[in-house]
């Protein structure tokens, strides 16, 4: 009798552990979208002998797949037996900058040069996938002296650790990076993200989100969403994220303000089949100030909000993009100070540069 429960409760273990094609899916697309080639191509074929509605797209992702790295599908499949991955990503980028504030008339313009590079380290484990990571990256302003109400130091560099968890409903990534730049001594920050898949229709994934951000020299941030995703291989894949935000910093003061308010933050994307995507992004939050050093202070609004468009072209390893994006910031200031700070400004960005996962 023991033996048959055993049996029974095997079964009904494996039951619960095995993925169906959709989350096999998902997870392969998360994997390409990371960079981690061999493992999208693992999971892809895994999705593939499942039973399910994209089983035509999917062997035909698999099929460019194999054609592309010239390989068949056993060739795969015996490549594949490690659950540890390695791979290298980063980008190097130039980027014109743009600043204009409401209180001076003229627009200061500079550019800088950027760079990042990654490490991870990648573990399956039954249906979670463990990612460890570090990096570096890098900026230098080539013409700082002609911006000079950014404060900007001449170079700034930053140094991280972080860990990621994804499974079938559940997305986690914490992480700490130290900064230093000409001006500042090294200055930590931490960040940690959590979400939770509640529901799942076809591609589509509805969930919660929370976010929480801390800076030793300002600012510190936390948000709780809620989000809906659409995933595919090639098309439209979208991500929405609708919910409520607190804020802690200073404008120009010795005073830290702490906000809250509703934040919306949008993202869509479309992937054509010659590798080329286009991705548009936005982040919006107005902000009513909940503590301030008094009653003047807490009449202060804010609205702040970014935007950005990127084109880019990755046939392999390597892949060429451009873009812009900007930066706008807007206050709703008491009588007094409306001479004394700038009551709105732009922040603009265009770029173009090489980016590269291995």
């Amino acid at each position: 009798m023991a033996r048959y429960l055993a049996i029974f409760f095997l079964l009904l273990f494996s039951l619960a552990m095995a993925e169906s094609q959709e989350d096999l899916y998902y997870r392969a697309l998360k994997a390409e979208e990371a960079g981690d080639i061999a493992r999208a191509l693992e999971l892809f074929e895994s999705a593939v002998a499942e039973p399910g509605p994209y089983t035509a797209e999917i062997q035909e992702i698999v099929d460019e797949y194999h054609g592309a790295l010239g390989e068949t599908a056993d060739d795969s499949l015996a490549s594949a037996e490690s659950p540890w991955k390695f791979h290298t990503f980063g980008n190097v980028s130039y980027i014109g900058l743009r600043y204009k504030r409401s209180d001076v008339s003229e627009a200061e313009t500079g550019s800088e040069l950027s760079s990042s590079i990654s490490a991870s380290l990648e573990y399956e484990s039954m249906v979670w996938s463990h990612s460890f990571e570090v990096n570096a990256s890098g900026d230098w302003f080539v013409d700082k002296e002609d911006m000079p109400s950014l404060d900007t130091s001449a170079w700034e560099g930053s140094f991280g650790v972080g860990y990621s968890l994804l499974g079938n409903s559940l997305v986690l990534d914490v992480g700490a990076n130290l900064n230093v730049s000409e001006d500042e001594g090294w200055v930590p920050d931490f960040y940690a993200w959590l979400e939770k898949y509640f529901v799942r229709i076809g591609s589509q994934k509805v969930g919660a989100a929370f976010m929480g951000y801390d800076s030793f020299d300002g600012p510190l941030f936390v948000t709780a969403y809620a989000s809906w995703h659409r995933f595919v291989k090639y098309g439209w894949k979208s991500s929405v994220y609708l919910g409520a935000r607190f804020e802690a910093d200073s404008i120009s003061t010795p005073y830290w303000l702490k906000w809250f308010g509703p934040s919306f933050k949008p993202s869509f994307s479309y992937r054509f089949r010659t590798d080329i995507s286009v991705d548009a992004k936005m982040n919006l939050f107005y902000g009513f100030v909940v503590d301030g050093p008094d009653a003047e202070y807490e009449t202060v609004e804010k609205f702040s909000g970014s935007w950005g468009l990127t084109v880019s072209w990755k046939p392999g390893a390597f892949g060429l993009f451009i873009g812009a994006e900007q930066f706008y910031r807007y206050y709703v200031l008491p009588a007094d100070y409306e001479t004394g700070y700038p009551q709105s400004s732009f922040y603009s960005q265009l770029k173009t540069g090489v980016k590269w996962d291995i």
